[in-house]
């Protein structure tokens, strides 16, 4: 942890400031120490670098496995391609340029591939996670000068209200046990003016729905399977990519069994297990999503082209 993250905390049960409790410290960090309350006493322990105010990983356990097991798989900077700033670019509608010198939080930021993207373009940014899937992104990049990391739950986030000039949350608010609850947690953090922007599950469609329905019979099983076994499973994925390039073909067994297409193996894999392992997996539209913005507040509400992507102001 960097000593400056503690300016912008706060205590996520009575909203009062924290005092910093410093037992080690290596490479300019604070490797292990606390968090004390100034009003309720709560403490809440720095270990590894990384502040928690979570105890455990709860119902993201699976994503604390994949995460910590592709750690680099999806980072640009690894894979020596510009699809994750490209996919930032069409989830969110931000531009690179604005990101430069500004406060960012990544609300679900996993490994930190987007987290790269912004750091990349002159951002600070701060990332948050309840599994610990903090800990690969500390490894890929919380050493960098404008990088924070905390393990957090999205229903009661650590923060000081009106901190952060932009939001973003990308595939990760319908893992949460109710979408909507999660995303009216964001917006009292974001400075006025500031805007915020999420990408959830698409439900529009007749084929999406289709898919949709497919998918939910298969997860029925595979939600209540150990995960190491279903992460062998997802090994399918590979094999099949190639018969689902051919066209019709292709078509049908996409629809019979939903598996991940993409051109890199280890993307497939990782990609297939990530649709079939998480406990919530929510849909929605975007008439439903705009509406959560409107209740919010937020205005200059922008329906972007990926579906379900949507971007408000403050």
């Amino acid at each position: 942890m960097k000593i400056e993250l503690l300016e912008m905390l706060a205590c996520p049960c009575c909203r009062g400031d924290l005092l910093l409790n410093i037992q080690t410290e290596a490479m300019a960090e604070i490797k292990e120490g606390e968090l004390v309350c100034k009003s309720c006493s709560h403490k809440y322990i720095i270990s590894s670098f990384i502040p928690r105010f979570v105890e455990s990983d709860e119902y993201v356990d699976t994503f604390s496995f994949e995460w910590n097991k592709h750690r680099q798989t999806q980072l640009d900077s690894i894979s020596g391609t510009k699809e994750s700033e490209l996919t930032f670019q069409q989830k969110t509608g931000f531009t690179l340029g604005d990101l430069k010198n500004k406060l960012v939080l990544d609300a679900g930021c996993g490994a930190g591939r987007f987290m790269e993207v912004v750091e990349k373009n002159g951002g600070h940014i701060v990332g948050i996670d309840l599994s610990f899937a903090v800990d690969a992104a500390f490894k890929n990049m919380g050493l960098r000068q404008n990088v924070h990391l905390i393990q957090a739950d999205i229903f009661k986030l650590p923060f000081k209200e009106e901190v952060f000039d932009y939001i973003f949350s990308i595939g990760v608010l319908h893992h949460t046990p109710d979408t909507k609850k999660a995303f009216q947690c964001l917006p009292k953090f974001l400075k006025k003016d500031g805007e915020i922007a999420i990408w959830v599950y698409s439900n529009e469609g007749f084929l999406v729905r289709m898919f949709n329905a497919v998918s939910a019979c298969y997860r029925f099983f595979t939600t209540r399977m150990p995960k190491r076994l279903l992460y062998r499973l997802s090994y399918v994925s590979v094999p099949l990519y190639y018969p689902k390039m051919i066209p019709g073909i292709g078509h049908f067994l996409g629809m019979i069994l939903p598996t991940s297409t993409h051109p890199i193996r280890e993307w497939r894999i990782l990609d297939t297990f990530d649709w079939y392992s998480p406990k919530y997996q929510w849909k929605h539209t975007f008439k439903e999503v705009m509406g959560w913005f409107r209740e919010c507040g937020l205005h200059d509400l922008r329906q972007l082209t990926f579906p379900i992507a949507v971007r408000g102001r403050k």
